[in-house]
């Protein structure tokens, strides 16, 4: 069990290494969409060879490209952003979505919650109810939730995804199939009339089983990801769903739609 908790301490404490470093990375590039490498390397105030880890990583995930000595960040279309980046977005809604969450939960609880950054947002609002256990994938969950006396944390372990709080692969589902809960929250990258869509593959694979164990599917998204066509993993369809949070009314078209299919909009 020590040793347990000294790995995760270790991999917390390295994830807000790269997390600070990538979130000052980011930062520079959303400034300077088209940079030369050794322009960057200055604004970074950091060594070549872990400049060139952190591009190689954001190149493996789709978010820049190098070619001829200098770096383009590209568009989102069907990339799985770093959390880092998806943190600084739309944090006033984010919070919102998490407050009307929290009011779905009673105390003793056992609830699902995935890695996405908006589900992270429930815990700030979990003050009134008490003995909830939260199984999940994300190790910002934990990291929090370990300072929460009312919540019991089940963390899964697995491969821990670069540049993220995902636990991700067959060992994670593993241990996520050990248990049935009475809620399911998560998130997704965009949503329309066609469905519930991720970038990642293994990211939709672990939101699937939890979906698959728990009596009641709650989807947290805020209004920049309806009615997107930029993503190709379908993970789940309208009507599988209950209840649908989020922060503005949807459009009378998709309300229309999950009032046929039985789906509870909350704005």
């Amino acid at each position: 069990m020590c040793i347990k908790i000294i790995h995760i301490h270790l991999a917390i404490s390295l994830l807000h290494d790269n997390q600070r470093r990538l979130e000052k990375l980011l930062a520079v590039l959303e400034e300077n969409q088209n940079i030369h490498i050794k322009r960057l390397e200055e604004l970074m105030e950091t060594s070549t060879s872990t400049l060139r880890r952190d591009l190689i990583e954001l190149e493996k995930s789709g978010m820049v490209r190098r070619t001829f000595g200098f770096v383009t960040l590209l568009k989102k279309n069907n990339i799985e952003f770093t959390t880092t980046y998806r943190e600084a977005q739309n944090a006033e809604e984010k919070n919102k979505i998490g407050y009307f969450a929290s009011k779905l939960i009673n105390s003793s609880d056992a609830i699902f919650i995935d890695t996405s950054t908006t589900c992270q947002y429930i815990l700030e609002h979990l003050n009134d109810q008490t003995n909830i256990k939260i199984i999940t994938n994300n190790l910002a969950i934990a990291e929090k939730g370990r300072l929460q006396a009312n919540l019991h944390i089940f963390l899964a372990g697995g491969a821990l995804k670069p540049y993220s709080n995902s636990f991700l692969g067959d060992d994670t589902i593993k241990y996520l199939a050990n248990f049935h809960t009475r809620m399911a929250f998560f998130s997704c990258n965009s949503i329309s009339e066609k469905g519930v869509f991720m970038a990642d593959m293994e990211q939709t694979r672990c939101k699937q089983n939890m979906l698959k164990n728990a009596d009641i599917s709650i989807l947290l998204v805020d209004h920049t990801k309806f009615r997107q066509d930029t993503d190709f993993i379908k993970m789940v369809p309208i009507h599988k769903l209950d209840i649908i949070i989020t922060d503005q009314k949807p459009d009378t078209t998709f309300l229309k739609l999950c009032k046929n299919s039985d789906v509870r909009v909350v704005y």
